[in-house]
């Protein structure tokens, strides 16, 4: 009897193609992970490319919405417009303009930075939830929080601070869900690779 011959043939039964499909399915887990992960990149991107195609327009119009809303938060009396503030200041309400334009772009653009961060990992992590690429995850996105925190913080326009919102509630979720037990099940079938077949 050959060798061929001899060798066990792999089971074949419903039970252990059931327990196979087991070891290797991809957890909901990790499917939700990847969509906040894309929403939240998505949601920046839109906020980003308000602010660029804003530019000082979108500026001025934020600045004026401050002075007539909370003038006290830029240290005027309650009782001052921004209409005023523009008549009396003429240059220096271009360059209180320009300065709020360079501010605003600032936070767009290192979000869109942390997005593509965030992006390039969940591209990483789709296939076998790999605990390097899921760090990667955590650490961008923590990163990711901090322009949107200051966006939420200052008065910006409303568009802005709508997507802003959900891309940190979308980066938070995503986070947690790096960590979840079924993802990290998930990841460590995946790095020990298919299950051996029994010995008959």
């Amino acid at each position: 009897m050959s060798h061929f011959q001899a060798a066990p043939a792999p089971p074949v039964g419903p039970r252990s193609a059931a327990r196979a499909a087991r070891a290797v399915r991809r957890p909901g887990s990790l499917t939700a992970l990847v969509w906040t992960s894309v929403i939240s990149v998505v949601s920046a991107v839109i906020g980003a490319v308000l602010v660029f195609a804003g530019g000082n327009d979108m500026a001025d119009e934020n600045i004026r919405d401050v002075i007539d809303d909370h003038p006290d938060v830029v240290g005027l009396p309650s009782n001052t417009s921004a209409a005023d503030i523009k008549s009396l200041s003429g240059p220096i309400w271009d360059e209180l303009v320009s300065d709020r334009a360079g501010s605003l772009a600032a936070r767009a653009g290192f979000a869109i930075f942390t997005a593509a961060c965030v992006l390039a990992f969940t591209l990483c992590v789709r296939k076998n939830a790999a605990t390097w690429a899921r760090v990667l995850i955590t650490i961008s996105g923590v990163v990711a929080l901090f322009p949107h925190i200051l966006i939420l913080g200052d008065y910006e326009p409303e568009t802005v601070m709508a997507f802003s919102f959900v891309a940190l509630l979308a980066t938070l979720v995503a986070i947690v869900l790096c960590w979840l037990p079924p993802t990290n099940r998930y990841a460590r079938e995946r790095k020990a690779g298919p299950p051996a077949w029994p010995a008959s």
